[in-house]
């Protein structure tokens, strides 16, 4: 038993087989023998072989930790889902917190065609273990397929209904065709013209294309609709500001703040409006909030940016240097971690084999 484990440790799995089946031949009530055989050869990819050693565990001692595991997943790959559903089913009844247990039996609903109940095993999965990549591959497989479940349910009861053109529209967005997604979202308004929240899609997809009137527009029809939404209103006096009509943007950024005090972006518009209108003290004042740590971080660096121009301007010559400096700073450390991310995620590419050929329909990356 010490020389295969010893052999497993090192990746020798063939001596680690030897070793084990000479164990459990002298030892054939051992059931951690025969755990520990089904392992090695499912290591070396004997799984026929693995899965009857696992039995003979189980059949020995029924209660061995990780043995429903391990038994379930070889079930698996070797496609005998019902026998892996039922085995991985009771593994998560006898050890709850276990993610592993949770994520194969999700495997398994989603070779079973059960997405639905795949999502609910590997949401538990998630909670266990929320940072284990494997995890959240499957989660948002299933989660996916369950979308596409309920999309596909939504065409067939009413393809002309108003919710099918904004859900295509946000995955025409998600897709970066903002074109396909304005002209579905367009329709889905003209369905349904005062439902809460169409407008403002509609609005920040004019917004992304430039087309700043069309959003300002949008913007207003959704604040007929819900005269109160601070986001809303968030959005249509900073493009106000944007469009250099600062005075009713600050009016309405104004309002938005008032109506939800946790718009804390809110200030950097602010202080850009007021700095148009001559109001340096508010601008000045505005700014300093939008540097705060609960703001964007780009956001947070226009800020500094906008505060040493704006001493500059009044002749405030250190507090101009000083603002400078923390512009120079932040932007320099973002610059730096971008070029990192950028670097390493070069790196991972490097290390994939090169497609020969690219297909004619890939998709251009968005701009950056």
């Amino acid at each position: 038993m010490e020389q295969g484990n010893a052999a497993m440790r090192r990746g020798d799995v063939e001596t680690a087989v030897q070793d084990f089946t000479a164990f459990t031949h002298s030892q054939p009530t051992s059931a951690e023998g025969y755990f520990n055989l089904g392992l090695a050869l499912q290591q070396g990819g004997r799984l026929q072989d693995s899965l009857t050693a696992l039995h003979k565990a189980q059949a020995l001692q029924p209660s061995l930790r990780g043995l429903r595991l391990f038994t379930g997943s070889v079930s698996y790959k070797l496609n005998i889902l019902p026998d892996a559903h039922e085995v991985l089913l009771r593994a998560t009844q006898l050890e709850p917190k276990s993610a592993a247990a949770w994520m194969w039996l999700g495997i398994v609903e989603l070779a079973q065609d059960d997405p639905e109940s795949a999502a609910s095993a590997l949401d538990k999965a998630a909670q266990l273990d929320p940072k284990n990549l494997d995890i959240l591959y499957h989660r948002g497989r299933a989660h996916l397929l369950v979308s596409k479940e309920s999309y596909s349910a939504m065409f067939k009861l009413d393809p002309d209904s108003w919710r099918v053109h904004e859900v295509i529209g946000q995955s025409e967005a998600e897709a970066f065709r903002n074109d396909n997604a304005i002209s579905e979202l367009a329709l889905a308004v003209r369905t349904a013209p005062h439902e809460p929240g169409l407008h403002e899609e509609l609005g920040d997809l004019y917004w992304t294309i430039g087309k700043f009137q069309e959003a300002a527009d949008a913007y207003e029809a959704e604040l007929k609709i819900d005269p109160a939404n601070a986001v809303v209103k968030y959005k249509l006096g900073s493009l106000q500001v944007t469009r250099n009509e600062y005075a009713s943007g600050v009016n309405i950024l104004q309002q938005a703040l008032a109506e939800d005090p946790g718009l804390s972006d809110v200030h950097y518009y602010l202080g850009k409006g007021q700095a148009a209108l001559g109001k340096n003290d508010e601008a000045i004042a505005e700014f300093r909030l939008a540097t705060s740590d609960k703001n964007a971080e780009e956001l947070r660096i226009m800020s500094w940016y906008q505060l040493a121009m704006l001493y500059r301007r009044i002749h405030r010559t250190q507090e101009s240097a000083e603002a400078l400096a923390n512009f120079r700073q932040l932007k320099s450390a973002r610059d730096l971690r971008q070029e990192t991310k950028y670097q390493e995620q070069g790196k991972r590419r490097a290390q994939l084999p090169v497609d020969e050929t690219i297909p004619t329909d890939a998709a251009t990356p968005p701009s950056p």
